[in-house]
Formats: structure tokens, C-alpha cells, sequence
């Protein structure tokens, strides 16, 4: 039978099925992350409340009753401030709240616009230099344009009041334009009006001197909101930038009170998980409350309840107890983003020492006994390297940031789960070599994938994937780059090390089934909007599981298979995005997003700002970026045709470990993929060869001599050349004996 037929068939399978799960999609909300209902839609009044710098560490029932007061008996959360800049300036939070999406002023604070009445403009109000703020919103990448609430709210009929300079530039409209203002809040701004909605500036919380003094002032104010809005009203607050001096950022503090918020805690449709939200959602939020509706240029998702705090939350301790809660958030940021850098580097000190080592005990000696040893040194070197970064994502299972010393219970907890997965993959037999390898890709992929089915509550805070920090911004729930780029790669390997058996024992479409089938639910896991929701990492995994399955079934890639594994791949990940979209924002993920940019017309900015991100990933860090790339480069070059020193032990490796080629072939040509498909850019890199680099050793040292005292792996003799003759003769004798 023609190869060619079961090679599109398995290509054609893969599509439909990913093509056929997407349409049963269209018709699902998201159940991933299940709240108590939220809050009804309702006309009752709302007051948001914008307190800028507020963090969770400022509120305590002495000092602050009227927030303590709120946490204690609403929903409370920590709120992720990012917006166009990794800082972010009071008008830069209130531009964001007016356009529904991420918006910036100038790049230093600089104070608010002034607002001035209209003369005779019937008590209307103006925003001095509106239109400039308006058109720099260009300039910034993502194309905001403030006055859009103004504007949903004219269209639906409702009004709402500002109060406050910050105020007025969230309710002003697209010409600057604000039809209710006051500059200080009283009885009479309360919505007990006309309104259903009032916004309050609370001004913005300085850093060191006065900063007490602003904060019990900001909290008198929260009480006085409080007590005219009356029991009815859903009361929001909601620390939507950081300091106007200063040059850090951290999570701010977020809480809403009123019908449906009681005991619980805040998330969003944006973020997924308990107790986290972003700026981004404080419009569709509003909107949502007003029951007017959440209009489609708004990005995030609306505020709703999830989950129930503990009973007695109205005690002291209960209330304690929410804000350590809270808090521990700030620490997981600060630690990671501290420490962080120095995993990486610890890990590639320690690699670098033991094979540096290892090669040169090696190459001046010739003792059997000192090769030994140094060859068991470079694999435990890499038995812990390679069990650390699934060990750092294990230990967002232990409540670290809790702990009065959080950075020493991190190491520890660490070093723990590295040690114990080292020393289960180090018991595996020294024959296969690749036992241990497949062994620790395993449990990384099975971790990883778990991970994202449960919620991704692990890889929001540790130190392999601190680019997926909530106070970065940038994902909150599925796979990240960094950590698509581990899973991916521990997928291939175990795919590889799965089928090697089959490819011994020369079932080449057994062994192909093999890596079909583990290719095949990580691609799902990757691309389900509701557990990795990873538009580039499907299209970069698809083509390394399409190669991998191609050279372990013997089949030749020619450039029309090559040509429909990128179609496949492409309208796989495009079907499932369309289904994602399909269904309520509110249950959209990234892949359904960025179809309603491309139907906006805004497809083609988040293109070019992801591949400016990834070409700029180059350059952070001065020439350590081109340093990475260059080193991929090479060490892929060196792995696919090795030469020079080292050569033998590797051809000792594909000997050994008959998929080992197109295995690391695979693994590859995905980390490429991913380099050029997602913004992280050389971060993927980096990610692939951490993850990757420590269990190729592995192998390497387990498939020599040396070290596993088995003898070379003979070659096959060649078959003797019989003339045409004898072989015609010796036919004829077998067909007379049959």
C-alpha cells in the first residue's frame, strides 16, 4: 500500500476532528472556571470608586474601617493595573476605563487634564487637550479611543455623573465633552439622582511622606459613598493605577459590594481565577451592571462573584485572613520577578560546571573508572536540571508566599520536588538510555496539561514562567510561550521515547500511531479555548508532531506534504478560533478575541505588534538575545549532523535510541516555530534548550560505554552480493523443495 494515502489521512483525521470538536464548541459556554451566577442585570445605582496606588498592604480595620468594612462583606480581589506601559500613571487608568481597552497618556504623570465649564453650554464641561490625548492613543500600538463609554452609555440611554478630575476623563466623550460634573463628591452626586451611575476620583495615594494622611482621607470618602448610595446600590473600588511619583508597579487592591458580591470572591471572564482581575474589566463591568449590555470594542470582562470565603468573614479574623490572601499575591510577583532571572542562571551554572567537568576528566584520562564517574556526574547534572522547571511549577501547590520567610520556603520547596523526581528518574535502567529522559518529559508534559485543564493555577506564579505574572498583563489562564515552549518540548520527547520500541522492532505505523496519539491530545490540550486557548502554539506543535510521525513511519516529506501539514495546521487552529468566537464575549478566550479584532478591522495591528515583540526580544538584555538564537542554531546544527568532538558519542545516541533524530528534529523545528509565532520570541528558545538540553545529555551518557558498561552497538553486517545466477539457482532449489 502507497505510504502517501495514510499520510494525508492521518493529516485529514487530525483536522476533522479538531474542525468537529470546534462546531460542539460554538454551542458551549465556558464552564472552566464556574461563578454563583453574578450580579443580576439591574437598573439599581452603581458607584465606582478610583483610588490610585491602593494596594491590599494599605487596608486594615484601624485604619482604614470603611474598605475594611467592604472587603469584609463583599467580594474582594487583587486587580492587575497593566496597560499600554509596564506602569501605569492615573490618567493612564482613567483613559482605560474610557475607552474600554488599553490606553496611555504621557509617558511620565504628569497631572490631569483640567476640566472647565462650557459657558453657556447648559452645564456641560470640558477637558483641556482631549484631542491630543485622543490622537496619541495611535502612537502607543493598540489604537484606543477614549470616549467610547460615554458614548455606549448616550446609545443605551443612561447617563452617569463624574466626580473628580479622573472621573471626567472616564465619562468624557469623544470630544472631550462631560455632561455631568462635580469636583467633589456630597449628597447630592450620590445616584440616588437621575443617574445610575456616579464615578469618583479619589485621587491617587504618594508614595513615602503624606501617604497615610491620603489614604484615611480616600477611606472617609469610601464612607461617605457607602452611606449615600444606600443598601441597594453595588459599590465598586478600585486601585486602577499606581503612584503618580515613583518608577514600580505591583497589584492594586479591587472590591465590590452590593447584590450578588456578598462572601465571595471577584474574578473575570478576562482572568479565569479567584480573586484576580485587570483594569480592562471595570468598563464592560459598568456596562454590564447598568444592564446596558457589554459592546464589543470592549476589551476584558465583566466583574462577577465566585467561590465562598470562609464563614466568619465578618470576624476580624476572617477579614485578616482575606487580606493575607490577598497580599500573598504581591509577594508571588515580587519573589519571581526578583528571583526569577537567578533560577535561570542557576541552572545553566550548574549544567555548565558539571559537563565542563565531565569533559575534561574524559579527555586526560583514560581510566575507566574516572570516565565512569564523570560521566554519572554529567548525568545527575542533568537528572536535576531537567526535573527543575516541572519542579518550580509543582511548587505553586505549596502556599509559599504565606510564609514569614517566602524566598527560603520557594528554594526548599523547590529543591524538594527536584530532588524527588530526579531520583525517581535516576532508579530507571541505564538500558534504554532513553528511559529517564522519557521518564522526566512525561511527568513534565502530564503536569503541565493537568495544569491547564484544572485552571493554570500553577504557572501564574513560579519561577520558570515569569513572564506569565498576573502584573505582567499578558496571560492569565492556558499556555503561555514559555510554557508552551517546555510543554511542547516535553511532549515531543516522551512521543519520541514512547514509539522507540515499535521503531526497534520495526513496526514504523505502530510507532506512528504512538506519536499521533500523544501528539494529538497535546495539540487539543494547546488549542482548547478553554484550557491552553494557544493560537501560535498550535500551529508551531502541529508541523513538529507532523515531522516526527513522518520520519518514524519511514515517510519522506516532500514539499506538498509539508505544504498540507501548514494547511492543516492553520485551519485547525482557525476553526476552533471562529467556534471560540462564536460564543458570548463573556466566554471567549484569546483565540476568539483575536477573531473579533480581525472582524474589526484590527487584525493587523496585534500581528505587527506581536512580531515586533518577538524581533525586539532580541535585544533585551544587550547581546544575549542574538547570543540565544545564535546558540539554538548551532546546537540544532550539531544535533542533526554532529561532527568533530563529541560526534561518536552522539552516533552512539541515535544508535541507541533509534527515534532520537527525528525526535530532537522535531523538538527543533517547534522551538523555531515558536520563536517566530509568538511575542516572546528568544524566550521560547531559551525555554526549549532548559528544557530539552539536560535530558539529551542524559541520553548521551547513558548510550556510552563508558558509563553504562555495555559494549558498542555493532553495526549490521552488509548482505554479500550473490551473482544473478546463484540467486536464481538457490530460488529454483526452494521452490522444488516447497
Amino acid at each position: 500500500m502507497s505510504r502517501r494515502v495514510p499520510f494525508a489521512a492521518v493529516v485529514v483525521w487530525m483536522l476533522a476532528a479538531l474542525s468537529v470538536a470546534a462546531t460542539a464548541l460554538a454551542g458551549a459556554p465556558d464552564r472552566a472556571y464556574a461563578d454563583r451566577g453574578g450580579p443580576a442585570r439591574s437598573v439599581v445605582p452603581v458607584v465606582m470608586v478610583g483610588i490610585g496606588g491602593l494596594t491590599a498592604a494599605d487596608v486594615s480595620p484601624a485604619r482604614t474601617p470603611a474598605l475594611a468594612a467592604l472587603v469584609g462583606r463583599g467580594a474582594p480581589g487583587v486587580l492587575v493595573p497593566r496597560s499600554v506601559r509596564p506602569r501605569t500613571c492615573p490618567l493612564d487608568g482613567w483613559l482605560t476605563v474610557s475607552a474600554g481597552e488599553r490606553a496611555a497618556g504621557p509617558a511620565t504623570c504628569g497631572p490631569l487634564p483640567r476640566v472647565a465649564r462650557i459657558p453657556g453650554g447648559a452645564g456641560t464641561y470640558t477637558l483641556s487637550g482631549w484631542r491630543r490625548l485622543a490622537e496619541a492613543q495611535a502612537s502607543t500600538g493598540y489604537g484606543a479611543e477614549p470616549g467610547r463609554l460615554a458614548e455606549h452609555l448616550a446609545r443605551a440611554g443612561s447617563c452617569a455623573t463624574a466626580v473628580g478630575p479622573g472621573a471626567a476623563v472616564a465619562l468624557a466623550d469623544r470630544s472631550g465633552t462631560v455632561a455631568r460634573y462635580r469636583p467633589a463628591f456630597d449628597r447630592t452626586a450620590a445616584p440616588t439622582g437621575d443617574c445610575p451611575l456616579t464615578v469618583v476620583d479619589a485621587g491617587a495615594l504618594p508614595l513615602g511622606v503624606g501617604r497615610g494622611d491620603a489614604l484615611v482621607a480616600a477611606d472617609a470618602l469610601v464612607a461617605k459613598v457607602v452611606a449615600a448610595s444606600g443598601p441597594g446600590a453595588t459599590v465598586l473600588v478600585a486601585g486602577l493605577s499606581d503612584e503618580s511619583a515613583g518608577s514600580g508597579t505591583s497589584l492594586r487592591l479591587a472590591a465590590a459590594a452590593g447584590p450578588g458580591f456578598d462572601g465571595s470572591w471577584l474574578t473575570s471572564g478576562g482572568t479565569r481565577r479567584e480573586a484576580l482581575v485587570q483594569l480592562t474589566d471595570l468598563t464592560p463591568t459598568l456596562t454590564e451592571l447598568l444592564g446596558t449590555g457589554t459592546d464589543e470594542v470592549f476589551d476584558g470582562g465583566r466583574w462577577r462573584a465566585t467561590g465562598d470565603r470562609p464563614a466568619g468573614r465578618a470576624t476580624s479574623a476572617a477579614a485578616a485572613a482575606t487580606l493575607d490572601r490577598l497580599r500573598a499575591f504581591a509577594t508571588t510577583d515580587r519573589v519571581v520577578s526578583t528571583y526569577g532571572l537567578w533560577f535561570f542562571t542557576a541552572l545553566v551554572v550548574v549544567q555548565l560546571l558539571a559537563y565542563g567537568l565531565a569533559l575534561l576528566v574524559a579527555a586526560r584520562t583514560r581510566r575507566a573508572v574516572s570516565r565512569r564517574r564523570a560521566g554519572r556526574l554529567a548525568s545527575a547534572a542533568g537528572l536535576v536540571c531537567g526535573a527543575a522547571p516541572v519542579a518550580a511549577v509543582l511548587a505553586g501547590l505549596v502556599p509559599w508566599a504565606a510564609s514569614p520567610v517566602p524566598v527560603w520556603s520557594l528554594v526548599l520547596t523547590v529543591a524538594g520536588f527536584t530532588a524527588v523526581l530526579a531520583a525517581l528518574a535516576g532508579r530507571t535502567p541505564y538500558d534504554p538510555p532513553w528511559a529517564a529522559p522519557t521518564t522526566l518529559a512525561l511527568v513534565t508534559a502530564v503536569v503541565l496539561g493537568a495544569d491547564v485543564v484544572t485552571g493554570s493555577h500553577l504557572q501564574g506564579g513560579n519561577l520558570v514562567t515569569p513572564g506569565d505574572l498576573p502584573l505582567v498583563g499578558g496571560r492569565y489562564f492556558g499556555f503561555g510561550n514559555v510554557a508552551f515552549a517546555i510543554f511542547a518540548t516535553a511532549v515531543l520527547l516522551t512521543a519520541g521515547g514512547l514509539a522507540t520500541r515499535q521503531a526497534e522492532r520495526h513496526h514504523r505505523r505502530r510507532a506512528a500511531l504512538v506519536v499521533l496519539t500523544v501528539g494529538f491530545a497535546a495539540v487539543v490540550l494547546d488549542g482548547w479555548p478553554s484550557w491552553g486557548a494557544d493560537f501560535g502554539g498550535v500551529l508551531a506543535l502541529v508541523p513538529g508532531v507532523a515531522v516526527l510521525a513522518a520520519d518514524v513511519a519511514g515517510v519522506r516529506l516532500t514539499v506538498r506534504r509539508v505544504a498540507l501539514v501548514a494547511i492543516a495546521a492553520v485551519a485547525a487552529v482557525s476553526a476552533v478560533s471562529v467556534a471560540d468566537w462564536l460564543r458570548p464575549p463573556e466566554s471567549r478566550s484569546h483565540l476568539g478575541t483575536f477573531v473579533q479584532r480581525v472582524v474589526e478591522g484590527q487584525g493587523g495591528p496585534v500581528v505587527v505588534r506581536k512580531a515586533e515583540a518577538a524581533l525586539a526580544s532580541l535585544t533585551y538584555g544587550g547581546p544575549l538575545g542574538w547570543l540565544a538564537l545564535l546558540t539554538y542554531v548551532g546546537v540544532g546544527v550539531y544535533l542533526l549532523r554532529p561532527r568533530g568532538s563529541g560526534a561518536r558519542a552522539l552516533a552512539d545516541t541515535y544508535r541507541c535510541w533509534p527515534t532520537a533524530r527525528p525526535t530532537l528534529r522535531a523538538v527543533w523545528l517547534t522551538g523555531l516555530l515558536g520563536f517566530a509565532l509568538n511575542d516572546s520570541g528568544v524566550a521560547v528558545l531559551a525555554a526549549v534548550l532548559m528544557t530539552g538540553v539536560p535530558l539529551v545529555v542524559v541520553a548521551l551518557v547513558r548510550s556510552s560505554p563508558d558509563v553504562s558498561r555495555r559494549p558498542p552497538p555493532r553495526p549490521p553486517a552488509p548482505a554479500r552480493a550473490r551473482p544473478r545466477g546463484q540467486r536464481r539457482a538457490v530460488g529454483s532449489a526452494a521452490s522444488s523443495r516447497g
